[in-house]
C-alpha cells in the first residue's frame, strides 16, 4: 500500500478521534449540565452566524454582477439577522441565573476540541512541517489544560479568562492553516493563504482515496 494511502489513514483516524470527543462532549452536557446542552443549541449557531454574517456582506458589497437595488436588500436583511442575533444572546445571557461563566463554557468546549485536534495531527500526520507539527502538539496540550482550568475556575477573573481563550483559539486557528499550507509546501505570508487553506479542507480527499485504495 502506497505512503498516501497511510497518511489519509491516518488523517481519518484523526477525524474519527475528534468526531468521538465531540459525540462524549454532548453526551456529558446532557447527563450532568442540561441547561448548557439547551443553550448550545442556540448559543452555537447564532455565535458561528454571526461572523458568516459580516463575511456575507463583505461579499455581496464585491459583487459586482448583483445590481445596487438586490444589494440593499440583502445587506438590510443580513444587517437585521446580525442584530437579532446579537439582542437575543444579550437577553440570553441577562437572565438571572445564567452568569458571565457561561460565556467562558461556551468558549473553552470548542476551543479545547480544537487543541486536540490539533495535538493529534502533530503526534500521528507526518507529511506536515516538523516545525508546525511540534507547534500544534505544544499549543494543542497547553490549550486542552487550560480550557479545563478555565472552565473550573470561571468565576474567578472572566475578563482574564476571556481574553486568554481567544488568544488561544487565535493561535490554534493560525497554527492549524500553517499546519495545512506545510503539507504543499506553502506559507502563511499572505491573507490568501487563509483561502486556499479552505479550499484544501473543503476538497480533502482522504475517505476518497483510502475508499480506492482497497478496490
Amino acid at each position: 500500500m502506497s505512503h498516501q494511502f497511510f497518511m489519509n489513514r491516518r488523517k481519518l483516524i484523526v477525524n474519527n478521534i475528534v468526531g468521538i470527543s465531540i459525540i462524549i462532549v454532548i453526551f456529558a452536557q446532557l447527563l450532568f449540565f442540561r441547561l448548557i446542552a439547551i443553550m448550545s443549541i442556540v448559543v452555537y449557531p447564532m455565535a458561528v452566524l454571526l461572523p458568516y454574517g459580516v463575511y456575507s456582506i463583505y461579499k455581496t458589497i464585491i459583487n459586482y454582477d448583483m445590481n445596487l437595488q438586490v444589494k440593499i436588500l440583502k445587506i438590510a436583511f443580513i444587517i437585521f439577522y446580525i442584530t437579532f442575533c446579537v439582542i437575543f444572546l444579550n437577553m440570553l445571557f441577562s437572565y438571572p441565573n445564567i452568569t458571565l461563566s457561561y460565556i467562558i463554557y461556551f468558549i473553552s468546549i470548542p476551543t479545547s476540541i480544537i487543541g486536540l485536534a490539533g495535538f493529534f495531527k502533530g503526534v500521528m500526520i507526518n507529511v506536515y512541517s516538523p516545525l508546525f507539527r511540534f507547534l500544534n502538539i505544544l499549543i494543542g496540550m497547553f490549550t486542552v489544560f487550560y480550557t479545563s482550568f478555565a472552565i473550573i475556575f470561571s468565576e474567578l477573573n472572566f475578563i482574564f479568562h476571556l481574553i486568554t481563550l481567544l488568544t488561544v483559539l487565535s493561535f490554534n486557528g493560525i497554527l492549524r492553516t500553517a499546519l495545512y499550507l506545510s503539507e504543499y509546501g506553502l506559507k502563511l505570508n499572505k491573507m490568501k493563504s487563509f483561502k486556499i487553506v479552505y479550499y484544501i479542507i473543503n476538497t480533502n480527499p482522504t475517505v476518497k482515496n483510502i475508499e480506492e485504495s482497497h478496490f
